[in-house]
């Protein structure tokens, strides 16, 4: 009995190994797979932003840091990475002036 499972986990390696590899060769071939989000915000909300309200983008003395995150994300939305140097100066930034918010 433990030979048929041991297969049957052995078999469902050998095909994830193998599907993880075929979607690289595809990302190589077709270009990395992005995800884009998109929110839809009723003019009520947009227009009356709650007080206690943390955004990435909003006039404080960080948006400058918090655009360049944002457009950095936009440009390497599949490699987080290289986004990690702006989100540094976005958090420094945010924990100098005391608006970070946990």
């Amino acid at each position: 009995m433990m030979g048929g499972i041991g297969s049957t986990i052995a078999q469902g390696m050998a095909f994830g190994a193998g599907s993880g590899i075929a979607h690289r060769a595809v990302d190589a071939v077709m270009g990395p797979r992005t995800i884009q989000h998109e929110t839809v915000v009723s003019e009520a909300v947009a227009a009356a932003p709650s007080p206690g309200m943390n955004s990435f983008s909003g006039s404080d003395a960080c948006s400058i840091h918090s655009k360049a995150f944002l457009d950095c994300l936009n440009n390497f939305g599949s490699d987080i990475s290289k986004c990690q140097f702006y989100l540094d100066m976005l958090t420094d930034c945010r924990r100098s002036s005391g608006s970070l918010s946990a």
